[in-house]
């Protein structure tokens, strides 16, 4: 589809009551013969895999998927999104949950740093909250369990999108940054750019700057949407834009901004994943 024809679906998808959402409280559980959910990890410490089946037999090359972080409260949306809107499509859906204890601080971020001097509007990490451990995360995601999918699923390994929010928004830019080749496309749900006073923002810069070195054009392309609550302000380290834009001179990355200023942080939630099926069902 062209850039021009999947903004105009996305913007008449986003004004579409259908894709309306509870504003409180996650989702409930989604129960069908086509859903469940198995254990992946550690012994004791495990992470719980959410898998949703297409009503679609798979394709000569294999399903396609969208592989959500936070999956307990991710999937019930993308699920929901999928068969109201796209019931037969040959998408199998994965999310990333916890067994036990919730260690998304961990998984998703790096090790949180004061500042050196004081920062305006700098925010601290909670001082309870275990952080640092995202390449081990990704670590696990790209050589541990895609390939395990692969064995319990076809899946076309080269057309998969992964969608994070708020941290997992965060991760979903560092898993760009690092392993760029791991996934088609990527969706960062209103992003936690102020973690680590603007890291990702410098990461982004990093990126762009090697990407440049390297022959200035990253080939195949890469599609990139960011979807950010509220009305945006420049400047402040809760804006996304200044990312938009150093991404956006980065040839090969196809970048999308789309802008919520009636949402909150919670409620972007649902019309963002409706934006991720959206951006991998027309890519």
């Amino acid at each position: 589809m062209r850039r021009r024809d999947l903004l105009a679906l996305l913007a008449a998808t986003a004004a579409s009551p259908a894709l309306a959402q509870p504003r409180s409280g996650p989702p409930p559980e989604i129960v069908h013969p086509r859903a469940s959910h198995f254990a992946f990890g550690p012994t004791g410490d495990p992470w719980r895999i959410h898998v949703g089946l297409p009503d679609a037999p798979p394709p000569p090359q294999g399903y396609s998927a969208i592989l959500s972080l936070d999956g307990r409260t991710t999937f019930p949306h993308l699920w929901n999104h999928r068969e109201a809107r796209a019931p037969k499509a040959p998408v199998i859906l994965f999310g990333i949950g916890y067994e036990g204890a919730n260690r998304r601080w961990r998984d998703l971020t790096s090790r949180a740093m004061a500042p050196v001097v004081p920062i305006p509007f700098y925010r601290a990490a909670p001082a309870d909250r275990e952080t640092g451990g995202r390449d081990a995360f990704l670590a696990m995601i790209g050589d541990d369990l895609l390939p395990e999918l692969g064995r319990r699923y076809p899946l076309d390994a080269r057309d998969m999108t992964i969608y994070g929010h708020s941290l997992g928004g965060l991760f979903v830019l560092h898993a760009l940054f690092t392993r760029p080749r791991l996934f088609a496309r990527h969706v960062a749900s209103d992003p936690s750019v102020w973690w680590n006073a603007g890291e990702s923002q410098r990461e982004a810069q990093a990126f762009a700057g090697g990407v440049a070195a390297a022959g200035g054009v990253i080939g195949p392309k890469i599609q990139v949407m960011i979807a950010q609550a509220g009305r945006a302000r420049q400047g402040h380290p809760h804006d996304p834009t200044s990312l938009v834009r150093i991404l956006s001179g980065v040839g090969g990355l196809e970048v999308l901004y789309r802008p919520y200023p009636r949402e909150n942080h919670g409620s972007l939630m649902g019309p963002a994943t409706a934006d991720a099926l959206d951006l991998h069902l027309w890519r």
